[in-house]
């Protein structure tokens, strides 16, 4: 896929493709449906975005907001662009939740609401990071 974006290169976790991004599931999830939002190219500063890219990112977003909405019953969305220790353009995309989700056997608890969250990282096996994407990709597999 993508070398630049390290361990976030992972195409099992991949949910949708755009013309300027990619939505992928987050590898270390901070709630239920929490994904990476990627730049397709290698750029390292937000000011280098284009207005096409900008654009589209707003689309990515309605897209994610409206997934985790309709399958999870997210509320509230936060979004991160920290780019510390990945120096490259891509958003940390954390949907919140003012109740418990059960859903794959667990109760995913948004520990931190309302309050911004911690970043805490639940730990999940690759099986369970699956099933969320496939949340994401509907029943058969495939988007729409």
């Amino acid at each position: 896929m993508y070398e630049f974006a390290g361990r976030f290169n992972r195409s099992d976790l991949f949910i949708k493709e755009f013309d300027y991004w990619l939505l992928l599931l987050r590898p270390v999830p901070v709630t239920i449906g929490s994904c990476i939002i990627l730049l397709k190219r290698e750029c390292n500063s937000l000011a280098l975005l284009t207005n096409n890219e900008m654009c589209e990112f707003k689309e990515v977003c309605k897209y994610f907001e409206e997934k985790c909405k309709k399958l999870y019953g997210a509320v509230k969305f936060n979004y991160h662009a920290d780019m510390m220790k990945d120096s490259f353009v891509h958003f940390k995309a954390i949907p919140r939740y003012d109740k418990v989700v059960k859903k794959h056997g667990i109760e995913w608890i948004d520990h931190d609401w309302p309050l911004t969250e911690h970043l805490t990282k639940n730990k999940v096996d690759d099986d369970l990071l699956h099933k969320i994407r496939d949340d994401f990709l509907g029943d058969d597999g495939n988007e729409e």
